[in-house]
């Protein structure tokens, strides 16, 4: 709440009681005959929402005519302050055309003095590769020849070289497979003789084994025979035997 509304509320309420206290003296006085008991007070209701929808409306009031001012104060706040951006930011517009103007002409002048410099330059490094790829070239040219010299004496001792050490080896590879051939000749007969002379041996021995076997063979079927036949002759004994003994008891009985 505001000063003045506080203000306007305690004047109120002062000139209230002020006049309850006349209103009362006044009803004293009016009796006249002493009879001060009974004292008689107007009902304050009606003059208190009177006085309270006054405040009310002072205070909307005072609450308008202050958003009002703050308003207008506002606006011209803004308004001042749009001004004087608008002002500065002329000021840095025109502040920074001068400077790009000033950089633009400092680039484009060391551009230019650059482009000369390196155009000079550029011209005397084509003369002196021209003047050293010439001497490179003819040294390549004396290089490259000495090399194909050089290549072909080598090619040619090499060839000989070679040729002298194939015939070489070839004479030694012709000695050394008549050796082998010869080695392997003899070998083989060898072997031969050996494998005649195993089989001979095993032939003999199997002719020999062969015999042995046959007689034990027979042997065992003589024995075989005799056994079974001695079995049989055991059985038909018993059985005849047996025959009789039976024959024995019918005739007793």
């Amino acid at each position: 709440m505001s000063e003045d509304v506080k203000k306007v509320g305690k004047d109120f309420a002062k000139d209230y009681l002020t006049s309850i206290k006349n209103q009362a003296t006044a009803d004293d006085d009016d009796t006249g005959d002493g009879a001060g008991d009974i004292t008689r007070y107007d009902d304050p209701s009606l003059q208190s929402q009177i006085a309270l929808m006054d405040i009310q409306n002072t205070q909307q009031q005072l609450n308008m005519e202050t958003a009002a001012e703050l308003d207008r104060i506002q606006r011209e706040f803004y308004t001042t302050q749009d001004i004087r951006k608008g002002q500065a930011e002329g000021v840095e517009g025109r502040l920074s055309q001068m400077v790009g103007g000033e950089q633009q002409r400092l680039s484009a002048r060391v551009a230019g003095e650059e482009q000369r410099k390196g155009m000079a330059e550029s011209a005397f490094q084509q003369r002196l590769g021209q003047r050293v790829g010439g001497q490179e070239q003819r040294a390549s040219m004396a290089e490259q020849g000495t090399q194909q010299r050089m290549s072909a004496r080598v090619a040619g001792q090499e060839q000989r070289a070679g040729m002298a050490e194939t015939g070489s080896q070839q004479r030694q590879s012709a000695r050394v497979a008549g050796q082998e051939s010869r080695a392997g000749m003899a070998e083989q007969g060898s072997q031969q003789r050996q494998s005649a002379r195993v089989a001979g041996q095993e032939q003999r021995a199997g002719m020999a084994e062969s015999g042995t076997q046959q007689r034990m063979t027979r042997r065992v079927e003589g024995e075989e025979v005799r056994e079974t036949d001695l079995q049989r002759e055991m059985f038909r004994r018993y059985k005849e035997a047996r025959d009789y003994g039976q024959a024995q008891k019918a005739y007793r009985a």
